[in-house]
């Protein structure tokens, strides 16, 4: 969906729309960009029962008026010249045999009498506008069956209709396991690549990319969909100047895909292996050196830590004992040594408000949940995100420079403060936000909502299950904090910052060593017969 980009305004049509998840991955894309858009959505289902389901899917997903008829091959190949479109998309059945279609005026040529393959290509680029684009899922065999196959592809080169060629994964579809490709088409090439660049194509081998765990489809995730859409509008701005990627793509001209007997179109006989690894006693070597210039900087580290841990013990040893403060009275200002500035204490957005539908797989805005909430920060591995346009309604939520994010619920405790790079990030679901007074400061809390006394208070006071705790934010507001001066506070904090800082580099130590250690049993040093 990604490569040819559906906009608002676009014809959408998939004469093979099964219960419409085509459709719907589209009109979903389309409401990204503008929810206002105005696009049409038209299927065709194979099998009569669908069409009430396919209505039904998209009416859920707030498609209105969509077009669903059912109808047959033979019909529907009978008529390649009804309303046009600007986006075709089409999963159809595989090989299928459909009778009485050697008479009908093929654009390209007569599809084979054994399958229908190359009737679905034709009838998808038929039913194209000027500007339109189409995308299909095809069995890989059809990007090398000869015959009638193979001079339908040429005839395909001959009239610019063809963008490119995917190789996708196996596993990828429940309804086959085999690898399947992803033939993108044009009605008129020149309208999406430059002037006197038209006669190539790209080829990419996606046939390694997602992840799959044990009985399930293998999954594209937005990594793998955004390295391909991404080389695919590369290649549309510049064929010629587009670089090839070993082991992934590249632009191949029609003379040399016409060279080969058959025109075969598989990325797999065009994309160069990618290169051989360097040797791993090589990079055993760089990854000792980078262990040395590790542990140069933790010794310097550890002498910063102990500097830090003399200042705050003389800080400390220069107060009375610190009192404990409700939160709430913290946050109000009538704490007694607490500037009358008040701070503030929200709960995230409610689930109304952010919906499971709201989420993005591409760009977009970071919402924080209590999982992306790390020991000394924010983790972003797993992190959601929803559009730009949709934060904008949540801008209560947003968090600023010194905010302290927590967990209401689950691992309580967890805490992070917001730096220059999650300004303006989303405050989520399951968590609160909370902005400190003037004299309270940011990671000194922080570090103090992880500490011992912190997280047994909240623990005592949660409610939930064992596995799922809750605070509720009048409970939190109850929380006692210690409170010394603030100088004493930016003391300790930064104590517990280089503390967090000397974590890191032991870890990422640990972690070279582990891999040179991986290295040399895989060949690195030992001797190999």
């Amino acid at each position: 969906m990604e490569a040819l980009s559906p906009e608002p305004g676009d014809r959408v049509l998939d004469p093979a729309c099964g219960t419409g998840g085509f459709l719907t991955a589209a009109a979903q894309h389309i409401a990204q960009q503008d929810p206002g858009g105005g696009a049409s959505f038209e299927g065709y289902a194979m099998d009569h029962r669908n069409p009430h389901l396919a209505m039904l899917n998209l009416a859920l997903h707030g498609i209105d008026r969509p077009l669903v008829r059912a109808s047959d091959p033979g019909s529907l190949f009978r008529d390649l010249a009804n309303s046009m479109a600007e986006f075709v998309l089409c999963n159809p059945p595989f090989n299928q045999r459909v009778q009485g279609l050697e008479h009908l005026d093929w654009p390209f040529g007569p599809p084979p009498e054994s399958n229908a393959n190359f009737a679905w290509i034709q009838l998808a680029w038929s039913r194209l506008s000027e500007k339109g684009k189409a995308a299909l899922i095809m069995p890989s065999g059809a990007a090398s069956t000869r015959g009638r196959a193979a001079e339908i592809r040429q005839h395909m080169l001959a009239n610019d209709a063809l963008l490119a060629v995917v190789a996708l994964p196996a596993d990828l579809f429940s309804h086959t396991t085999v690898p399947v490709h992803l033939w993108l088409l044009a009605r008129d090439k020149s309208r999406h690549v430059p002037a006197g660049e038209t006669e190539s194509v790209l080829f990419i081998d996606a046939s390694r990319l997602g992840t799959q765990a044990p009985r399930q489809a293998r999954v594209l995730g937005p990594a793998d969909r955004s390295r391909i859409s991404g080389r695919f509008h590369a290649w549309l701005r510049s064929p010629r100047s587009s670089p090839d990627e070993p082991g992934f793509s590249c632009s191949v001209s029609y003379d040399e895909i016409l060279e080969n007997d058959g025109c075969p179109l598989d990325p797999r006989l065009y994309v160069a292996p990618a290169r051989e690894q360097p040797p791993a006693a090589l990079d055993t070597r760089h990854l000792l050196d980078q262990l040395v210039k590790q542990a140069e900087s933790t010794v310097g580290a550890t002498a910063h830590l102990c500097k830090s841990f003399d200042r705050s013990e003389r800080v400390a040893r220069g107060e009375s004992e610190a009192p404990r403060v409700p939160l709430r009275r913290v946050l109000e200002g009538t704490a007694e040594g607490v500037p009358e500035a008040p701070g503030l204490l929200l709960a995230g957005p409610s689930g109304s408000l952010i919906r499971a539908d709201h989420y993005v797989d591409v760009g977009g805005i970071p919402v924080v949940m209590p999982k992306d909430l790390t020991g000394s920060g924010f983790s972003t591995a797993s992190i959601r995100h929803i559009s730009e346009r949709q934060a904008r309604g949540l801008e209560r939520f947003h968090l600023r420079l010194g905010d302290v994010v927590l967990a209401r619920r689950g691992e309580l405790g967890r805490a992070a403060v917001v730096r220059e790079e999650q300004h303006g990030w989303v405050c989520g679901t399951g968590c609160f936000l909370l902005r400190p007074p003037a004299g309270l400061d940011a990671d000194y809390f922080a570090a103090y909502l992880r500490g011992p006394e912190a997280r047994t208070w909240l623990e005592a006071h949660s409610t939930g299950s064992m596995k799922m705790k809750t605070i509720s934010l009048n409970v939190l507001g109850d929380l006692p904090v210690v409170l010394p001066s603030l100088a004493t506070q930016q003391a300790i904090a930064d104590t517990m910052k280089r503390l967090d800082e000397h974590e890191r580099l032991l870890r990422r130590q640990l972690d070279l060593t582990q891999r040179i250690r991986h290295d040399a049993l895989d060949g690195g040093i030992i001797p190999t017969p």
